[in-house]
């Protein structure tokens, strides 16, 4: 059955077109709902209101949901992907949806001025995968990102994701809010440190597009709670709880196979990672190029987290063999690296259920579970990075180790870093006063040194 379509006048004081308002009837005997949804988004892609009922709707095909403009949609029912693993991947196989950095997603929805608003009660305005048949398998082939928001100027608020079979929203629009967003991917019946039934890749938001705020989450998972990726500039991630084994507040992955990757401006602030492989995270490939400048993660509360801070910028894939050489002796450069306000403690393990490969995809030499801070750098490619306010303990209480190689820091950094760069004990350093010179040539160099791998990328397409 197609869209219910009904024209209320507003009554507002300058004259305006009667707007729209639709509502997506429910399909008879568990039939597709697609085409009912596919119906009231175009009959009423415009100055419109879409209200789903208190219903179960079967989204049997992906959705496209293009042309919107000032829209507002009412998830007042659920919206369940098909419960048969081969018929979602046949539809992923298949669609035309636009897919993502990640994969294709179910629902694709592009426009301006579009809001979403789920419902108030727990047990409705939800996006349900049936995910748990699929981690209980170890499927991972064809899988679907639940849905790309390619918004310019939009609002995702209350929305539930239940049970994702992979990657949950992609973000990768402008000026977008996503407020109060829950998501549930914990497995019935795995731990987060073995790998039966482990929710892989179920990243809850994947970020990669302007002036983007994220205020209020919850999430159990066993990806990252939410990862900033290539692209992304000025997002602010505010009030959070990450539990299960996310993999923490992310920066990338950037960089892979040589490409030129970018993130500026990004905040992340006041969350709690409880059972967290990584508190915060940066990673980018080997030999990768571009930067990542002007991040501060501040007032993170830890809870047996494996490592509290990280960062890599030699990731490879472990179970490909060993690392690749750097032969074109380039690394995406980490710039203006703010950590403030650590506090808790680790875990006693420092991998998850994720470690299906030998070595581990997050070995990196002399992990042991007491790192509260892992530097695994590329030389001379990181500049003014700094802690302050750390308090991290081991789970016994003691004083936790660090991984950092001094001989990988630029010139001076040690000055500005805040604990003593070495494989061992984590000691605290005084952050010396700069007289401003030392700062600016790393600026200096590190600006010249993003400028000249942004031009001889641009150059190959010449």
């Amino acid at each position: 059955m197609l869209a219910r379509v009904t024209l209320p006048l507003l009554l507002l004081a300058s004259a305006r077109v009667q707007a729209k308002e639709c509502t997506v009837v429910q399909a008879t005997d568990g039939a597709d709902d697609s085409p009912a949804i596919i119906d009231a988004f175009t009959q009423c892609a415009v100055d419109s209101t879409i209200t789903f009922e208190q219903k179960n709707y079967s989204v049997l095909t992906p959705v496209s949901l293009t042309g919107l403009k000032n829209v507002t949609v009412k998830l007042n029912g659920n919206l369940l992907l098909p419960k048969n693993i081969t018929d979602v991947q046949i539809q992923v196989n298949t669609t035309t949806n636009q897919p993502s950095s990640y994969a294709v997603p179910w629902f694709y929805i592009f426009g301006e001025d579009v809001s979403i608003y789920g419902s108030d009660d727990k047990d409705w305005g939800a996006f349900h995968g049936f995910g748990q048949q699929w981690w209980d398998i170890g499927q991972r082939i064809l899988r679907p990102q639940l849905a790309t928001f390619n918004v310019t100027n939009g609002l995702l608020s209350g929305l539930k994701v239940i049970y994702p079979v992979a990657w949950g929203f992609n973000l990768p629009g402008k000026n977008i809010r996503v407020e109060n967003h829950y998501v549930w991917a914990r497995p019935t019946n795995g731990t987060r440190d073995v790998t039966t039934s482990f929710p892989f890749n179920t990243d809850g938001l994947n970020v990669s597009g302007q002036n983007i705020t994220i205020d209020g989450y919850f999430g159990e998972n066993g990806d990252d709670c939410v990862s900033v990726i290539n692209g992304a500039r000025d997002v602010e991630v505010l009030n959070g709880f990450c539990g299960f084994s996310s993999h923490g507040l992310s920066i990338g992955s950037l960089g892979r196979g040589g490409s030129v990757q970018t993130v500026a401006n990004v905040r992340f602030n006041n969350w709690t990672m409880d059972g967290a492989v990584y508190g915060a995270r940066f990673k980018s490939w080997t030999g990768g190029q571009g930067f990542a400048e002007n991040v501060t993660w501040s007032n993170i509360k830890l809870v047996n987290v494996s490592t509290g801070i990280f960062i890599t910028q030699n990731y490879y894939d472990q179970d490909k063999g060993a690392r690749p050489n750097n032969t074109n002796e380039t690394a995406t450069r980490v710039t203006n690296f703010r950590y403030e306000n650590f506090t808790g403690t680790l875990g006693t393990n420092w991998t998850d259920g994720t470690c299906i490969s030998s070595p581990c995809w997050n070995f990196v030499q002399g992990i042991d579970g007491s790192q509260a801070v892992i530097f695994d750098l590329y030389n001379g490619t990181a500049t003014n990075i700094s802690l302050v306010g750390i308090d991290i303990k081991k789970h016994d209480g003691g004083n936790p180790n660090v991984l950092c190689d001094p001989a990988t820091l630029a010139d001076g950094e040690q000055n500005t870093l805040g604990f003593q760069c070495t494989n061992g004990a984590f000691a605290k350093t005084d952050i010396k006063p700069d007289d401003g010179t030392g700062a600016a040539m790393r600026r200096g160099a590190a600006t010249l040194a993003i400028g000249a791998v942004v031009l001889a990328a641009l150059s190959t397409l010449v």
